[in-house]
């Protein structure tokens, strides 16, 4: 007996399905190279709006420093459950280790996930830090202030999606995290 035979004893009675019509393409695609390197480039571009987390203007915080910040019009009771850590948060983003670019690029990317998944609470853990950084000719500047967590309240703040945040409680991380309240994806809404 052949493997063919012991597959048509399991299997039993085999009917032909009924073409579809869909077209199926082979994974060797008939695209030329310059094609393929313009969708390569325009799956991995940063979206515009990532640009408008920009650095200009913001102010360094101390490593202890609590932060808060509301849109007009938010309610009370909401913004109270949020700084009192009741919202609970449906993801975390740690940015400990991460340069200010890949700062920008996570907490980008964190929000824009958390918009696709129509979660309205995340927390971003952007540690105290606060033992300075060194400039380019190895002079330390900055000690005692938190400068991820100076960039994080400066960029949250841009962001239009961003109803409201507030550092988090102590089992949460603190002066060193914030609570990221969001605005309702308008498919959740409908």
């Amino acid at each position: 007996m052949s493997n063919d035979d012991d597959f048509s004893a399991l299997v039993g009675d085999v009917k032909r399905l009924k073409p579809s019509g869909r077209a199926y393409r082979s994974s060797a695609s008939t695209a030329d190279a310059a094609s393929l390197a313009e969708r390569r480039t325009a799956a991995t571009a940063t979206p515009k709006q990532a640009a408008a987390l920009g650095d200009e203007g913001f102010a360094l915080l101390g490593s202890e420093d609590s932060i808060a910040y509301h849109r007009p019009g938010l309610d009370k009771s909401t913004l109270r459950r949020l700084t009192q850590g009741h919202l609970r948060p449906a993801a975390t983003i740690d940015l400990h280790g991460n340069d200010i670019e890949h700062s920008r690029d996570r907490v980008w990317w964190a929000l824009q996930e958390a918009q696709k998944h129509n979660d309205r609470c995340i927390l971003i853990v952007h540690g105290k830090a606060g033992t300075g950084y060194r400039n380019e000719k190895g002079d330390l500047l900055d000690v005692g202030t938190a400068l991820i967590k100076s960039h994080v309240n400066h960029w949250l703040r841009q962001v239009n999606e961003v109803l409201a945040f507030c550092s988090a409680q102590p089992r949460d991380g603190g002066t060193g995290a914030v609570y990221v309240l969001l605005k309702k994806h308008p498919k959740a809404s409908a």
